[in-house]
């Protein structure tokens, strides 16, 4: 039953204008007592003017904010939820699914219960219900988070996201909290070990793994941390074990850009994590030690070895045949060193990479006098004689050979005329003959002994067999007419000459008998 309450302020503003007004008609009907009214009812005004001065304003207080810690405490309240959620529904109990935002009846088992919220029991003329969630605090005293819910059990702020709440100071959450759902699929005892971990090394507090299908459930969806930002200065060192669980916790959740930002190293038995260098690159420590050598000796600065884990390998993105490009897109010619570790890497790899190391090589220039450029020609001779194809080894050696036989003369693979014979003959019968020394003219035919020399000295130094280098040299077999004749107009091309008759005549006996 409603009850009528006299307004005693809305009596005096009023009471003390209706005393003015009467003044003011006393004054312009010039009554005998105008002057005391008119006094009268302006002082009254006054007054009413200087009380109405003084006003108090309802402030809502800040509620008690509940931190990400507490959240992290909750599963310890639960059981009490699950008591009173389960112990006394009825058909008229609202819940919420704190999930999905909706609202079901109270017919629900204890088990359900863990996963929804429950509301008070409407009366007969509200309009709207409280819910509210217990949140153990790190003191002894109960903190509570009230969410407005509707008869129907629809959640008037589920669509609020997190930022909005605590932009409205609804909700405060602490920055250490580290929420990471999948990883409920973590063992208790993996659980543990990987939030202490996180504490030690990022200063990040995981919540209890039992909150977390409560956390799930939570009528506001809690953000899910982005793992690019997890950051740390200095070193940590970490036990194989903690590196296997690192991992294993980022592959449940897909992720696979943690070494974009750290870098693992083996010092002895342990192993330190640090923040990665703009210039390092991660390197998977189980990769061939003839590669790993050549970027520890070469590289040491920009290419960082992890250890040998099994469970790093999905992490490291440069690895196998693509580490080994990068090494050969990286590799220096100038450096002889360099380059014929690399070459020796490539002696097993497959005949387009090879490509490539050869693509880089303009000119390999060896000089027969001083031996400069030996090592060189050795390493291409041998990386030529692992090609597959071995037609397209002799090619690509037979480009980039140039050898300096003297200061004034400098010969190619193109110029060695590979022919024994003094005489070549011509005719049905042989009738027709051109003499060797008539054809080439300038030396070319010595140029075979300088080939010759190398072979030896690759012989001498277990490079090949000699049927293999004779071969890699294009001189397993002696020059056909045909190998002559291109010879011969190679010859008369790069001295830019008119052949002689001696020349004219094998040309015309070439065309004429082949």
């Amino acid at each position: 039953m409603k009850k009528k309450k006299l307004d005693i302020f809305n009596l005096f503003y009023s009471g003390a204008a209706v005393v003015i007004l009467i003044g003011v008609i006393a004054k312009l009907l010039e009554w005998p007592a105008q002057d005391l009214l008119i006094t009268g009812g302006l002082a009254i005004e006054a007054l009413v003017f200087g009380v109405s001065a003084i006003k108090f304003v309802e402030v809502e207080e800040k509620s008690e904010v509940a931190t990400e810690a507490t959240l992290a405490k909750v599963a310890d309240g639960l059981g009490n939820l699950v008591g009173s959620a389960g112990g006394s529904a009825t058909g008229a109990d609202t819940y919420i699914n704190i999930q999905t935002g909706t609202g079901t009846n109270g017919a629900t088992d204890a088990n359900t219960a863990v996963a929804n919220t429950s509301t008070a029991k409407p009366t007969a003329t509200s309009t709207s219900t409280t819910t509210t969630t217990v949140i153990p605090d790190t003191t002894s005293r109960p903190k509570h988070l009230s969410i407005e819910v509707n008869n129907t059990g629809t959640q008037n702020s589920a669509a609020h996201s997190l930022w909005q709440l605590e932009q409205m100071d609804i909700l405060s959450l602490a920055k250490d909290l580290f929420f990471q759902p999948e990883w409920d699929l973590l063992s208790s005892e993996e659980y543990a070990q990987i939030s202490n971990l996180f504490k030690r090394v990022f200063d990040k507090k995981l919540p209890n793994k039992e909150a977390l299908p409560f956390l799930l459930q939570f009528p506001v969806k809690l953000p899910v941390p982005e793992m690019s930002k997890l950051a740390f200065s200095g070193s940590h060192d970490l036990s194989v074990e903690e590196v296997e669980l690192l991992s294993k916790a980022f592959e449940i959740i897909n992720y696979n850009s943690f070494l974009d930002h750290f870098v693992f190293e083996q010092n002895g038995e342990t192993i330190s994590i640090r923040p990665k260098l703009n210039n390092e690159v991660q390197l998977f420590g189980g990769e061939e030690e003839a590669i790993l050598n050549h970027a520890k000796q070469f590289y040491a600065k920009d290419f960082i070895v992890s250890p040998n884990l099994d469970c790093l390998a999905n992490m490291i993105k440069l690895k196998g045949q693509l580490l080994v490009e990068q090494l050969t897109q990286k590799v220096s010619v100038k450096s002889e060193e360099e380059f014929i570790s690399l070459s020796h890497i490539l002696f097993t790899q497959s005949d387009e990479l090879k490509k490539k190391l050869f693509n880089k090589v303009k000119k390999l220039k060896y000089n027969l006098a001083t031996g400069a450029g030996y090592a060189y020609l050795k390493t291409m001779a041998q990386a030529a004689l692992t090609f597959s194809d071995a037609m397209v080894g002799q090619e690509l050696f037979k480009n980039i050979v140039e050898i300096h036989v003297d200061e004034n003369t400098t010969i190619t693979l193109d110029d060695v005329v590979n022919c024994y014979a003094d005489t070549i003959y011509f005719g049905p019968k042989n009738e027709y003959s051109v003499v060797l020394t008539e054809l080439f003219v300038n030396g070319e035919l010595n140029n075979l002994n300088y080939v010759n020399s190398i072979i030896e000295k690759f012989l001498i130094d277990n490079v090949a067999t000699k049927s293999k280098l004779l071969e890699v040299f294009n001189m397993k077999e002696q020059d056909s007419k045909k190998d002559v004749f291109n010879k011969l107009n190679y010859h008369l091309n790069k001295t830019n000459t008119s052949p002689s008759g001696a020349q004219l005549a094998f040309i015309l006996l070439y065309k004429q008998y082949s």
